[in-house]
Order: structure tokens, then C-alpha cells, then sequence
């Protein structure tokens, strides 16, 4: 199996999005400046420990925690018991007070990735702190390439890969490998299930009206455990005279679908190289009818 390096292709530090628990405003303050200065805009904050778990678990996709210790309610300690508990391998960096050092190697053996003072924080460099934070981030982009690697390795089925094009009647399946819950379908609900996939994605991706092309995620209808990456792109068509494409008929939308497990989330921090290689893939053809079940191996590798 083939992994994706993200490394050398993805900048840690401007897709990182950060979750920051503090109750005091000029802290909280200081923390973002000094994460702006290295980079990281995408900041959610937090003023209890009871909202930084709530905040977690409804989204789990942030690449780092930043915990202080002195908080109102659960301290910065029962947090981290209770997000290892939710996510063993998220990054957390742990705040304390001068003199915590018992506090301090209480939080490394939870497994924190690294601790300091605020007092660090205003003395340490702008390049010191980007490089901390910068090992911090790319550690773990290789847990979630290895975590992606052995569920993906263990039932590579669950992946799964469409086309639509936008065609005279609306969506059209055009290629499609086996759906990740095909077993709860028979034929006939399957080609539905695909025509309302299409229909769905399409409206939501605006194709055949204000078009974007790029890269979405979105819910697969009647499946909430599912979720889609949706690539929108537009192709040549030999043959396509639908009256809605008159003023550009040699343009045809359409979209590349790929349906997976909602645990599989580990894929979205990769979606900015992800829309990158399909993008290139895409423009690899030049016409829709080239499409074939060769294309839909080549977008499985992009994954895997």
C-alpha cells in the first residue's frame, strides 16, 4: 500500500487548527498574537474545561491543544484525562504557573507532548516557538497517516469511489466502484441511491449554475455515518447537447465522489494535498468519455 507524504507537501502550521483553553482574556490574547506570528489563524477558544470537551468531541478535528492549568471548574489535569480519553494521540500542550514542576510531570505522564510557562511563552523566539509547535504538528500527521494506513489496510472496500456528470436529465452516475454499505442495497436501490447522491452533491456544489470547482465535504444523504469528499471539475464532452450548456457546449461538470466511514476522518487533514492531486489527475483528460475504471484505481491511490 501506498502512503501519502504529507512533509514535504503541506504546511503544518498554516492548516493547523487549534483549540486553546484559558479563562484569562490578556492570556488568551497573548497566545493567539504570539500563534498568529508563527503562522496559525485557525484558533477556537475555551474558558472551561467543560466547554473544551464539548468543543472536542463535536469536533475532533483539531491538530493541537494548548491546556492551562489554572482553571475555573475541572483544572487543566481532568481535561487531558478526559480528551485522552476521546483521542489518545491528539497533541495537547499544557500551560502552568512557575514552581509546577510536580504539575508539570503529572502532565507528561498522560502524555502531553510539551509544557511551559507563560513567562516561556513571552521570552521564547517567534522561530523557537515555530519549531516546537512545527514537531509537534507533523508527529502527529504521522500517527493519523498510520492510523488511516491499518483501517484502510484492514478493509480497503470501505473507501469508495464515483463520477457524475452533469448530464441532460440532471446528475448522471457515470463510473462508480462498490459503495461502502452496498450489502443494505439491492441493484435497484443502489442505481436510486446514486442518482439522489448525485442530484444532492450537485445542488449542494452549485454545478450547472454559479459552478465551483474544488474540493467539499459533505454528508451522504440516509447515511449519517458516512461522510463524502466531493470534487467538483468540469471536462470536455464530445457528445453533449444539453441546451443548458448552449453558450459553452464543449464544457461538461461533473463530480468525483469518494464515500467513507465517518472514523475515516483521518482523511481531512489531508483534503489541501488531496484536491491538489486531483486536480492534476483531472487534468490528465481531456474529455469525459476517457473516463474509465482505470481513473477510479488512480483516485484510490491518491488515499492509499
Amino acid at each position: 500500500m501506498i502512503l501519502v507524504s504529507l512533509s514535504n507537501t503541506i504546511d503544518p502550521i498554516s492548516d493547523a487548527k487549534v483549540l486553546l483553553l484559558d479563562d484569562q482574556r490578556d492570556h488568551q490574547l497573548l497566545f493567539i498574537h504570539r500563534f498568529n506570528k508563527i503562522g496559525i489563524g485557525n484558533i477556537v477558544v475555551c474558558e472551561t474545561g467543560e466547554q473544551a470537551i464539548q468543543e472536542f468531541e463535536a469536533d475532533p478535528s483539531f491538530n493541537l491543544l494548548i491546556i492551562d492549568y489554572r482553571l475555573p471548574g475541572k483544572s487543566g489535569i481532568d481535561v487531558i484525562k478526559e480528551i485522552r480519553r476521546l483521542n489518545p494521540k491528539i497533541p495537547i500542550i499544557m500551560i502552568t504557573g512557575l514552581g509546577s514542576e510536580k504539575i508539570a510531570v503529572q502532565a507528561m505522564k498522560l502524555g502531553v507532548q510539551d509544557y511551559f510557562t507563560k513567562e516561556d511563552l513571552i521570552a521564547m523566539s517567534i522561530s523557537s516557538l515555530q519549531e516546537i509547535i512545527v514537531k509537534v504538528l507533523l508527529e502527529y500527521q504521522a500517527h493519523q497517516e498510520l492510523a488511516l494506513a491499518k483501517r484502510l489496510a484492514v478493509d480497503p472496500a470501505k473507501l469508495s469511489v464515483s463520477v457524475f456528470k452533469f448530464g441532460k436529465r440532471g446528475p448522471e452516475p457515470f463510473l462508480s466502484t462498490s459503495l461502502p454499505f452496498e450489502d443494505a442495497l439491492s441493484e435497484r436501490e443502489k442505481d436510486a441511491f446514486l442518482i439522489k447522491l448525485g442530484t444532492h452533491y450537485m445542488a449542494a456544489t452549485g454545478a450547472g449554475h454559479s459552478y465551483s470547482e474544488g474540493l467539499f465535504e459533505l454528508p451522504v444523504p440516509s447515511y449519517d455515518k458516512y461522510h463524502g469528499l466531493v470534487f467538483g471539475f468540469r471536462l470536455t464532452e464530445k457528445n453533449h447537447n444539453d441546451v443548458r450548456f448552449k453558450e459553452s457546449s464543449a464544457e461538461n461538470y461533473g463530480l468525483v465522489v469518494v464515500l467513507f466511514p465517518v472514523l475515516f476522518r483521518s482523511i481531512l487533514p489531508k483534503r489541501s494535498l488531496i484536491e491538489k492531486k486531483l486536480e492534476g489527475l483531472i487534468k490528465s483528460y481531456s474529455d469525459m468519455e476517457e473516463l474509465n475504471d482505470n481513473f477510479l484505481s488512480k483516485v484510490r491511490k491518491v488515499f492509499f
